[in-house]
């Protein structure tokens, strides 16, 4: 089911729509109004999309929903969520860091800073991959990597979305004895996860530690830079993709009741 889920997800993102649409045109040429009705939608699509400024206000609207707490507090266990770790696949000498590598990195961060005791990695092979091992694994080797001891790193290795690492992991805090975490994830995705967790892990208080931030406050230029905003580039392709999973993602959440 979740590999299903994440399989239509992918149908939606703008390039598949863009790309469906243009090849509708292609195959209704018999039908001139509809075949250049698919093309300037499938053209439309991948500019609407690929707007930057559409792409950097949607996602600040998730991102700083939960700002980082000055300062931080403390609490029994630090929860970093799988994501931005890349296995120890030759020719790789070790694992390595990707896009939202940035959760692991702060994890580490805020246990050097005696923020919490332990910290507790989450994470299976994501939805419909393969890899050597659980995610989960290569995240408490980075971990060792940036001089965190290995008693101190808790794994989950049977969770493959942020549903399933709630679920997981609510027996584990209890046997444990955790009542108070820091949540760490990228803040886009911060939203639905302590919506999830805060849903699905009664009582336990889940503190928001979020990282991996896309949208900064913005520093002086000139005026006519912020023109390339209105260019449709991969990366703000890229970016659309990312936010609309999210906010589809929490819908889908919210009609499954997960939070």
């Amino acid at each position: 089911m979740s590999f299903l889920y994440s399989l239509l997800l992918k149908l939606f993102y703008p390039t598949s729509v863009a790309l469906m649409l243009l090849l509708a045109s292609a195959f209704a040429r018999a039908r001139k109004r509809l075949s250049r009705a698919c093309f300037w939608l499938g053209i439309g699509v991948i500019f609407v999309c690929g707007n930057g400024w559409l792409v950097g206000t949607l996602a600040k609207n998730l991102e700083w929903r939960y700002l980082p707490l000055v300062p931080v507090p403390e609490a029994d266990a630090i929860l970093v969520l799988s994501g931005g770790i890349l296995g120890r696949i030759p020719p790789r000498p070790t694992v390595e860091v990707a896009d939202a590598g940035d959760r692991v990195i702060y994890g580490a961060y805020l246990y050097r800073q005696h923020k919490a005791p332990r910290i507790i990695c989450t994470g299976n092979v994501a939805t419909g991959g393969v890899a050597p091992r659980p995610a989960a694994q290569d995240m408490a080797e980075f971990l060792e990597m940036l001089g965190v001891g290995r008693e101190a790193i808790i794994t989950e290795i049977e969770s493959e979305n942020t549903h399933e690492h709630a679920k997981n992991l609510y027996p584990l805090l209890q046997r444990q004895h955790i009542k108070r975490v820091l949540l760490v994830t990228s803040a886009m995705h911060m939203p639905r996860s302590v919506a999830t967790f805060r849903r699905l892990c009664p009582e336990v208080q889940f503190i928001p530690a979020p990282t991996d931030f896309r949208c900064t406050q913005s520093s002086p230029t000139a005026w006519y830079r912020g023109l390339t905003g209105f260019i449709p580039t991969p990366s703000h392709l890229v970016g659309f993709s990312e936010v609309m999973h999210e906010y589809l993602g929490m819908a889908y959440y919210s009609m499954r009741g997960w939070m």
